[in-house]
Parts: structure tokens; C-alpha cells; sequence
């Protein structure tokens, strides 16, 4: 069966396997809303067919999608298969506003891109809206870390150039600290041009968080 909203299986060697499932696909905010059936039924035709992943993994959740339509496939899918996982990575942006952050609490893992935490191209570094105020992120992610029962990730994509520097670093560093994941991942965006930061960066990366009481996965 070909699937409009179901990916490939793959396997992820932190989490196994991951079964993604692209809103992305939903070409406006009413798309999302009409097809929630299809997106189940894709689940578990994906089940019987496949068997169970370790992760369903939602991707492509946009500003532009009605999260409220996203909370309902999650506790769909909870109601369905109570034992399945649910994984979902986030911009950071999405959590300045409880209204938004309260849609995630029924998954099992959310994984949060915050590629810097300083005040000066917070918005064009962390692809956010401008109009959003990084104060507001950054308490809203804690927030959600006081009352999120799953497992938190926080996410780091160092551009060459960009955010590849020591300050970036230690006010990250210093930030994880108050919102202490359970785990932060670090890697390198190589994509529309960049080049891959230097390996005198990447050593200076793991210098730095070597000490840091939770997991770190380095993904360089």
C-alpha cells in the first residue's frame, strides 16, 4: 500500500525504529483536519502490515498547521495502541504559548531545535517568526519541561560561520542547565551551502558539555 502521510521505516541508534509520519504533506491548515482518518488508517494498516516501530515520529509541524488537530492523532493513536511511543521534534518557537505546548504532552518524547539562547539573531538563527520574543521561548521550554512527564531533547544545529562559537556554546551550556533534557543532541548543518564546522570547533563542543549531567549524542 502507498501511504500519503507514512514514511519509511527507519532505525535510529539512540531510539530504534522510527515510523514517521509528515504533516507536511497537509497542503493548508484544513487539510490536516479532513484527513486525521487517513493518517490513522495509515497507522494501522502500517501496524498489521509491518509490525509495531519502537517510535511513531511526527514530523512537519508547522505554524501553519491547527496543533489542536495534532493533539487528537496523538491521543487517537495513545487510545488505539496505549503501548506504542509517540516522538514528535519541534521548533522552539512553538513554546512561548501554553496553548501550543499543552498539544504535546500526550507523547512520549519531544525533541526541541534551539540552536542558540543569545538575544541578538535569536529569531533568524532558530528559524523563528520575528515577531516572537526569545524571552518567552526560552521560559515557555522550561515550563513545558516542569509539567512534561515524556522524555525531553534539546536539539543544536551548528552552522559554520553562524553560531559556530564559544559563546554560543557556554550560553547554551548554561541554559540546559536550568532545563536539564534527559538528553541534547549535537550536530552540523551542511545543507544550501554551508560547510561542515571545523573538527577544532567539534572538540571544543565536547570540551565544554563533557560535564553535563544528562546524555549527550554527538551526531557530527
Amino acid at each position: 500500500m502507498g501511504y500519503r502521510f507514512l514514511k519509511t521505516i527507519k532505525f535510529n541508534f539512540d531510539f530504534g525504529t522510527l515510523l514517521s509520519v509528515d504533516f507536511s504533506s497537509c497542503s493548508k491548515d484544513s487539510d490536516l483536519f479532513d484527513q486525521t482518518e487517513e493518517i490513522i488508517n495509515e497507522i494501522k494498516d502500517s501496524v498489521q502490515n509491518r509490525g509495531f516501530p519502537d517510535f511513531i515520529w511526527l514530523k512537519g509541524i508547522g505554524d501553519s498547521l491547527k496543533y489542536a488537530n495534532c493533539k487528537e492523532i496523538i491521543d487517537m493513536i495513545k487510545e488505539i495502541y496505549p503501548n506504542q511511543k509517540i516522538g514528535i521534534y519541534l521548533n522552539c518557537s512553538l513554546f512561548k504559548d501554553e496553548n501550543i505546548r499543552k498539544n504535546f504532552y500526550g507523547c512520549d518524547l519531544v525533541a526541541i531545535n534551539l540552536n542558540t539562547v543569545d538575544l541578538i539573531n535569536f529569531s533568524k538563527i532558530n528559524k523563528c517568526p520575528k515577531a516572537v520574543k526569545c524571552i518567552e521561548i526560552l521560559e515557555g521550554i522550561k515550563k513545558f519541561r516542569e509539567e512534561f512527564t515524556g522524555n525531553l531533547g534539546i536539539y543544536t544545529l551548528f552552522l559554520k560561520g553562524i553560531n559556530d562559537n564559544l559563546k554560543t556554546i557556554e550560553n547554551l551550556k548554561n541554559y540546559l542547565l536550568e532545563v536539564m533534557p534527559d538528553h541534547y543532541s549535537v550536530s552540523n548543518y551542511t545543507l544550501d551551502g554551508f560547510e561542515p564546522v571545523s573538527d577544532e570547533f567539534k572538540k571544543e563542543v565536547e570540551n565544554i558539555l563533557r560535564d553535563l549531567p544528562f546524555k549527550i549524542i554527538y551526531m557530527f
